[in-house]
């Protein structure tokens, strides 16, 4: 089944909401006329009532013959008129006023304190009635005095303004609707447009942005959310793009160099010992290459998966400490002195134990492969829930202007010696994906010739389970 339009549900939600305000104002204005109309008739009651019955007693009424008499030429102008009907305490008609007699009127019961007047709805052969009923005392003689208004005229009333309701009320829903139909249309105009404009927007010219009204309403934070999210997009990629090209051309390099190496050796008869060079050369440039696509799909895996995929309790203290002692044959080998500051403590984290150990391997090795001479140290605290790390080196060091660069894919400070040294320009960023997806963070300092500190922050193992279980 075919979804309704933005457009159509905000017209049938209007028409319904004007259809529930219209019903409950005809229901309430209809039923406060009909409370104010019979509020008029019971005070019109009470005060004839109020009339009658002094009348009465003024007259010492208490015989039918009496009552005949008396109520066919009243003297008293008030009462003329009146629809009167009175019965003793065996509720025996003393009298009834002739319009009464001739609509058959019953007795009316009334069961009240002396003195008081109710008020009810009564009936008969169709002819609805409102009585005001009062009991008096005349000549030690209990009478029961019910004074009647007609019904006919309010019920007529009633009725013929239902009807002007009946025919209005279709009107006003009607217009209600088409007025909907026309604001809902104005309203989504301009997601209209927002909608063509990003219609328009081109693979190739990912830089074309949405208008933003100048309305500073929600369409236009909607617009400017929109020209952010192609702003992300475009960078993404952009990124993605040059990450293929340099992707392209750091695994074009050692192919070339495989390709012809081969190639010249298959020329002419080689030696043992050229042989075994030209092989040496084809397995390091092959290492190198394993080592860059290990990384690529590291990054890619990175990219993709949770932050927290199978994260657990990992003993910070005992894989740097492994570190040390598998990279310190190869600081000694360059003259370089390894220092380690890592207590034989546990240092619990909440993590990935192989990743956490790539990122600090990523780090301890760029120390030793760009440092000529000096020392390396690495140092490890816990404080405030939050375990520092940091690993320092004297080598080269970073230039001020590479600084924000050194955390990019395939970024080289310096890329003949980086590729001598076998580098792609992928470790940092790897450890930077690495740090990311431990909500950690990390940050540098370097200055040239002076060497370079890298800090590693990773909450704590109890902090990162307690911030895990409160979410959860």
């Amino acid at each position: 089944m075919k979804r309704l339009t933005i457009q159509a549900r905000l017209t049938l939600w209007f028409f319904l909401s004007v259809a529930i305000i219209v019903a409950l104002f005809v229901s309430g204005s209809w039923l406060a006329m009909r409370a104010s109309m019979y509020h008029s008739i019971d005070r019109d009651l009470r005060y004839r009532i109020g009339m009658v019955v002094p009348f009465i007693q003024l007259e010492t009424l208490n015989t039918r013959e009496r009552f005949a008499r008396e109520f066919a030429n009243p003297s008293e102008e008030p009462i003329v008129g009146v629809f009167v009907q009175i019965t003793d305490e065996q509720q025996a008609i003393l009298y009834e006023s002739d319009v009464l007699r001739s609509h058959h009127v019953a007795v009316l019961p009334v069961g009240l304190p002396d003195g008081s007047v109710s008020i009810a709805t009564a009936g008969a052969d169709g002819w609805p009635m409102r009585v005001a009923s009062r009991r008096i005392v005349v000549g030690g003689i209990p009478l029961t005095v019910h004074v009647v208004e007609p019904l006919h005229d309010l019920l007529n009333s009633l009725r013929e303004y239902g009807s002007y309701l009946a025919f209005l009320v279709p009107a006003v829903l009607l217009l209600a609707t088409l007025a909907g139909y026309w604001m809902s249309r104005r309203v989504l105009l301009p997601v209209e447009q927002i909608r063509k404009e990003a219609e328009a927007i081109a693979p190739s010219d990912l830089a074309a942005r949405l208008h933003v009204p100048h309305t500073e309403d929600e369409l236009a934070r909607l617009a400017r959310t929109l020209n952010a999210m192609l702003s992300r997009i475009e960078a993404g990629f952009r990124s993605i793009q040059q990450f293929t090209a340099d992707a392209s051309h750091e695994l074009r390099a050692p192919l070339a160099l495989i390709t012809t190496a081969g190639e010249v050796s298959l020329r002419r008869e080689r030696s043992r010992e050229e042989l075994e060079e030209t092989l040496r050369k084809i397995v390091r440039e092959a290492r190198h290459m394993s080592r860059l696509v290990e990384n690529l799909l590291a990054l890619a895996r990175g990219d993709v998966n949770h932050p927290a995929a199978s994260q657990e309790p990992a003993d910070l203290g005992e894989i740097l400490r492994g570190l040390c002692a598998e990279l310190s044959p190869s600081a000694n080998a360059k003259g370089l002195n390894l220092v380690s500051a890592i207590l034989d403590t546990d240092i619990q984290v909440y993590g990935e134990s192989t990743e956490l150990r790539r990122l600090f391997l990523i780090l301890l090795d760029n120390a030793i492969k760009y440092t000529e001479a000096g020392s390396i140290t690495l140092t490890a605290s816990e404080e405030d829930s939050r375990i520092t790390v940091t690993v320092g080196d004297t080598g080269i060091g970073i230039d001020a202007d590479s600084l924000p660069h050194v955390f990019d894919r395939f970024w080289r400070a310096d890329k003949v010696r980086s590729r001598a040294e076998g580098g792609a320009g992928l470790g940092l960023s790897l450890a930077s994906q690495i740090i990311a997806n431990h909500g950690g963070t990390i940050s540098v300092k370097s200055e040239i010739r002076r060497g370079s500190v890298f800090t590693v922050q990773l909450k704590s193992g109890m902090a990162s389970q307690a911030s895990t279980h409160s979410e959860t």
